[in-house]
């Protein structure tokens, strides 16, 4: 999984002091023949050269990688999760209530309420969205399941 990010070091530190996750790696990436191999050239962005600042951090086991594309500069996030490409990265807490409070306090604005999802036959589960500095959705789940 990877995210484009427009400062690599606000996203460090959120990451891995604000939500926990673990740093694995900080590397640069540059060089001509870079640009075509990420962007192609059908797309309207034909540069050959790229460089890149990269994050890899881990959750649970899992690698998730932050790019920060300084040539070309990164554009701001569109924060619109309807638009075809758009995701978000789903965190499961033991208590999304508790949770939740522990970010509030140190700053973190939520967007929407805890909410119970109710399926019949499974267990319930809670969950409530928030932002990342590059107003990336993410959402706290708590399954009682």
């Amino acid at each position: 999984m990877s995210f484009s990010v427009t400062d690599i070091e606000d996203t460090v530190h959120f990451y891995k002091d604000v939500l926990g996750l673990t740093l694995r790696s900080r590397s640069r990436n540059e060089y001509d023949g870079l640009g075509t191999a990420l962007f192609g050239t059908k797309w309207g962005l034909s540069q050959s050269h790229a460089e890149l600042e990269i994050a890899v951090m881990e959750l649970a086991g899992n690698r998730i990688e932050f790019i920060q594309y300084k040539d070309p500069a990164c554009q701001p996030y569109h924060m619109n999760p309807s638009i075809a490409g758009s995701a978000h990265l789903a965190l499961r807490v033991d208590d999304v209530a508790a949770e939740r409070k522990r970010l509030e306090d140190l700053g973190v604005e939520f967007h929407s309420p805890i909410n119970v999802f109710k399926e019949t036959g499974k267990p319930d589960w809670k969950w409530c969205y928030f932002r990342d500095p590059d107003g990336i959705c993410l959402e706290l789940v708590e399954s009682e399941g």
